[in-house]
Parts: C-alpha cells; structure tokens; sequence
C-alpha cells in the first residue's frame, strides 16, 4: 500500500526492507538524515548525502547499547530501587500523619463537644434556679392575694353585721375602718430568660474547632538532586 502524500514513511521496527523502495534491503547509513537507507536511496531522496555500509556503523552502535546496560544498571536501576523502596516509608508516614491530624480533630471535636454539654447543662441549671425562685415568688404573691380576699370578705361581713344590728358606735367604727385604705399584695417582679439559636452557626463552629490547612501537590516532587532515572540514548 502506498504512503499517502505528505505522510513521512516508517520503518517498523525489526523490518529490514526499504519503505521507500519496497523489495529493497537496507544495507547504508545515511549519515546526514541519521537512517538506514538502500542502493536505491543514493540516486532518489538521499542523492549525494555521505553514507557508509551498515556494518561500519555496527560497533559504534554496539558500544552505545553496552554504555546504556552498564550506565542503567549501575545507575538508573539502583536509584529507582532506592526510589521505589522509599515509597514504603511514604506509606507509612501518609498513614501515620493523617492519624495524627484526625486524631488531633478528634480530639478537639470531643472537647467542643464536653464544653458545649457543660456550658448546656449550666444555663440550664440556671434556667432552672429561676423557674424555682419564680415560683417562689408567685406563690407568694398567691397566699398574700388570698390572705387579702380573706381579710376583705371579713371587713364586707363586719359592715353587713353593723348595718344590720350594730349599735351606733359599732357602725361608727366601721365606717371608720372602711375609710382605712388597703392596699393590694404587689405583684413580684420576675426573672426573664431566652434563648435564640444561632441560624448560622457553621462558620463559629469552624473558628471554635481551629485551623485546618490541606495542600494538593499536583505534580511529584523533585528530588533535591534533580537525579533523573529516563534512559537516554
């Protein structure tokens, strides 16, 4: 099949034919475009370019691969091992940080939470101190209104008894007695309380539970050698 135009051949790899000259064997380097080439090439695309027979080439190429195996095992596979052993340490100090840190919330969480109960049952408790004295005072006040209903229905009887059979000086001195102003029990002042919760209590629970810094790292870090463990050829 042919190349469409404009697309640059390639050669697979392992593949010993021309793919410019199909049939043809790569037998030349073409030292200017850096490809192997066949015969064919040096009177088409690779006209008057410096070439070489493949063989020439062979043990430049040969000690090139054993400079890479020397260069990547001394090297680059050691400090990959280091590398790849480290992320056991990383694992470990991921997980133990993070339980630092949650624990730490945890912790924090708990006491906001026994502080809140506390001061909770102490304001109730104060509530309750009021109720009490409150009640107190109301049923105080009851037993004076009653005493003072007592002692008016008497003064009224007293009055009926004198316009009924009283002699003049017992009607004299009721009227005496109802010229006396009395007063009513007054009526006790009493303790208030109320409460109106917070509507939006997110961002004080937020200050009250501490400071939280998360941070993403988006890309891996560098080594602080700049090492770097690609191949190069």
């Amino acid at each position: 099949m042919a190349t469409p135009i404009g697309q640059i051949p390639f050669r697979e790899k392992g593949h010993t034919n021309c793919v410019e000259h199909k049939g043809r064997q790569l037998e030349l380097y073409c030292e200017k475009c850096d490809t192997l080439v066949c015969l064919k090439c040096l009177s088409t695309i690779h006209k008057g370019h410096d070439v070489c027979e493949l063989n020439e080439i062979t043990p430049q190429k040969k000690q090139d691969i054993q400079n890479f195996i020397d260069r990547t095992e001394t090297n680059d596979l050691v400090q990959l091992r280091k590398y790849i052993t480290s992320t056991d340490t990383l694992l470990k100090d991921n997980t133990s940080n993070f339980e630092k840190v949650s624990n730490k919330l945890k912790t924090q969480t708990d006491q906001l939470k026994q502080d809140l109960d506390l001061l909770t049952t102490q304001t109730l408790s104060l509530y309750q101190k009021m109720e009490e004295d409150n009640a107190k005072l109301i049923q105080t006040y009851k037993q004076d209104l009653e005493m003072y209903d007592k002692q008016l229905k008497q003064r009224v009887q007293e009055c009926k008894t004198a316009l009924q059979r009283g002699s003049n000086i017992e009607i004299y001195d009721a009227g005496c007695a109802i010229g006396s102003k009395t007063n009513l029990p007054v009526k006790p002042v009493l303790g208030t309380a109320s409460f109106t919760p917070n509507k939006h209590p997110k961002h004080h629970l937020e200050l009250a539970l501490g400071t939280i810094d998360i941070s993403r790292e988006g890309q891996a870090s560098v080594d602080q050698d700049n090492t770097s463990v690609t191949p190069s050829g």
